[in-house]
């Protein structure tokens, strides 16, 4: 007996996060997708950019997936924050909701989609902000260190990020042919990820730490990698604080807790939903590092886990042929 299928409608189809999007969907065995938006490829076939059956064919415009999303069991907007913020107004009403965009981090009547720590009040939201790449990588590696009372004081983290973390843009300086061989500084102490940071942390034991993340370009295409620094509120060996992340991250289907901090590679992340987290500490202060993919962890493949936990899905329903290369 064939399991019924639940429609998703996609908005934003043809950007790097709307495309993989498009992929995992082809691929879920519990929804289907009922309309692709994508203003600039109405009219194309899916196919050509995917490299997948979708059962609906072309590329629809904005407003001809509007009248669809109302009847579907959820809506995906992988769009800017205007877009965004129009269609959940239009929608919201009708159907639930995950918006990749910042749009409704941290505003009121969206849930943060931290599926990791906070998948409980997911699943019964309408509206879901799916959480930033930077952000991702940065809580996963810091809410351990919070919720165990180990911060004394700030969190530095520097971080970065392929080309594709910026989405399509015509601008020259990020283009990978301009950023070989080159690492760019960017948004130096203005990055719009650090209050999202902040608020989630804030969330798991007051008071809420203070964060300074300093973002880069790399030569990349894809990829987050990621080293936070704080001063330790007591002495505790690596091995402990290692203890701490296995144990708080053991139910975790996403999240690879490996031996040292030097074992954690980008490489081994890029084409899976895992975030991978390494540690060192001595007397002073800790360092975790983490990984992942911005496309997939940070971006599409959590919007998946938001999407399968707002319908009562598996929460890796979908995502299970990501290999697991840790």
């Amino acid at each position: 007996m064939q399991r019924m299928q639940l429609d998703v409608a996609l908005f934003g189809a043809a950007g790097y996060a709307g495309l993989e999007l498009a992929k995992l969907l082809a691929l879920h065995p519990q929804v289907r997708l009922a309309c692709a938006a994508s203003d600039t490829h109405a009219g194309r076939r899916i196919e050509e950019m995917t490299g997948r059956d979708h059962g609906v064919r072309e590329f629809v415009t904005t407003g001809d997936a509007r009248a669809v999303a109302g009847d579907c069991a959820i809506a995906l907007l992988a769009v800017p924050p205007e877009p965004a913020a129009n269609l959940v107004a239009a929608l919201r009403e009708r159907t639930k909701l995950v918006d990749l965009s910042h749009a409704h981090r941290g505003t009121a009547g969206a849930v943060y989609g931290l599926t990791s720590l906070f998948a409980a009040e997911i699943a019964t939201a309408s509206l879901v902000a799916n959480p930033g790449c930077y952000a991702t990588a940065a809580i996963t590696a810091a809410a351990p260190l919070v919720q165990h009372g180990l911060v004394d004081g700030d969190i530095t983290i520097c971080a970065g990020s392929g080309v594709t973390g910026a989405g399509r843009s015509a601008e020259e300086m990020l283009s990978l042919g301009e950023l070989y061989g080159d690492v760019r500084a960017y948004r130096v102490l203005r990055h719009q990820h650090v209050p999202e940071i902040e608020a989630a942390l804030g969330r798991l034991t007051p008071p809420t730490p203070r964060v300074t993340l300093i973002t880069h370009l790399l030569p990349i295409a894809r990829g987050i990698f990621a080293t936070l620094t704080a001063q330790l509120s007591r002495t505790i060996s690596t091995a402990q604080i290692l203890e701490l992340f296995r144990a708080d991250y053991a139910d975790d289907p996403t999240v690879t807790i490996v031996n040292t901090a030097e074992d954690v590679s980008l490489r081994r992340v890029v084409g899976t939903n895992q975030c991978m987290i390494g540690v060192a500490s001595d007397d002073r202060q800790v360092v975790v590092i983490a990984a992942l993919d911005n496309l997939l962890k940070g971006a599409a493949g959590q919007a998946i886990e938001n999407m399968n936990v707002m319908l009562g899905l598996p929460r890796m329903a979908g995502l299970a042929h990501l290999s697991r290369h840790a």
